[in-house]
């Protein structure tokens, strides 16, 4: 018996990585959803659902990890800054002045244990918070990020300060074991990283928001004589629809009658209006630039060349070349090697070389 399935997109929210997307993948294919593609760059996740399972569950399992998972919407994203360029920007202003400490005499009041600790822990805590989240949510998927290995390395250099300054409190001894600013320094340079990664992934899923709003809009169809407006998705196979001059195309079609000069420099990037008459065919998306025509829809929502390119777009990451596939097999394990690393380096220089 054949088994309904249909494609299912859900936007998620707090992935830092491409090894994030990993994780989520290999958890739902554990699972036994069918056709996971977890894209980093548009924070997007698709699968093919079935009555195994319906899309509130995937989201519940997707949520369990840590997280957020909803159903594509059509909201804008609210402009400012966004969540992780405030967190870079607020802990910029603490980490400066404590890094700038390396370079002042002893006698500045940024060389005092005090000083550093306190510019130090607004830092971590950021820190905690951001790369901790991710940090635990990798590890419930068993494919630990490297999240895990900024927390590890910024919290040691900031237990070891705390330890060193209490045991050698008072003396000169403990300025030697003060890495505060080694903590801060390393939280704030990564999450500068984020934002580079954001603003850049920012870029694409633009370019995809763009390229869909001209999917939208309402279109003139003639229905037993009389001309009625329909939105763009609305559209079906076979509608007879008028388009004006400045109007855009609204589907994929066939012209029925009437000559018109069409501007398709969205897809050809040719910038001269191109002729169309009868029974040639235009293209969902370009605009009229004068004359009047009637079309019939040939083709609709997903299967029109404007939807295609789009749906190209979003998928360009998933079609993976062999070195990208590679890379994600070694990020796999490359926490795991790194912390046995570290393990093994304390080990040995503890009791072997004392």
């Amino acid at each position: 018996m054949e088994v309904n399935k249909q494609k299912e997109i859900l936007a998620i929210q707090g992935m830092t990585c491409a090894n994030c997307a990993l994780g989520i993948k290999k958890h739902l294919d554990k699972k036994g959803i069918q056709q996971v593609q977890v894209n980093f760059a548009t924070s997007e996740a698709t699968f093919n659902k079935d009555r195994n399972y319906n899309t509130k569950e995937v989201i519940s399992l997707i949520n369990k990890l840590g997280y957020k998972a909803n159903m594509i919407t059509d909201e804008v994203e609210s402009p400012g800054l966004s969540s992780i360029e405030k967190k870079f920007f607020f802990t910029l202003i603490f980490t400066l002045p404590l890094f700038s400490h390396m370079f002042l005499p002893k006698e500045n009041f940024l060389q005092n244990a005090f000083v550093q600790f306190f510019l130090c822990l607004p830092v971590f805590f950021v820190g905690v918070w951001h790369f901790g989240k991710s940090a635990y949510s990798s590890l419930k998927t068993g494919l630990p990020n490297m999240d895990v290995l900024i927390l590890m390395g910024s919290s040691a250099a900031f237990f070891y300060s705390i330890y060193g300054w209490v045991l050698f409190y008072g003396t000169e001894q403990s300025h030697h074991y003060l890495f505060f600013e080694t903590t801060a320094t390393i939280i704030t340079l990564v999450l500068l990283g984020n934002v580079l990664e954001h603003r850049s992934v920012k870029q694409t899923t633009t370019a995809i928001r763009e390229l869909s709003e001209i999917k939208t809009g309402l279109a003139k169809r003639e229905v037993n004589g009389e001309i009625e407006e329909t939105a763009f998705d609305e559209i079906k196979v076979n509608d007879i629809l008028i388009v004006n001059m400045g109007d855009k195309i609204p589907v994929d079609g066939k012209v029925i009658w009437g000559t018109a000069l069409i501007d398709e420099s969205m897809l050809t990037g040719e910038s001269i209006p191109v002729t169309k008459e009868l029974d040639e065919t235009v293209i969902g998306g370009t605009i009229v630039k004068s004359g009047s025509i009637k079309m019939r829809a040939t083709s609709v929502g997903d299967d029109t060349l404007l939807s295609q390119i789009i749906e190209l777009v979003k998928n360009a990451e998933d079609n993976k070349p062999d070195i990208q596939s590679l890379g994600d097999k070694v990020s796999g394990i490359f926490v795991p090697i790194v912390l046995l690393i570290a393990i093994l380096t304390f080990f040995i220089s503890h009791y072997v070389f004392g």
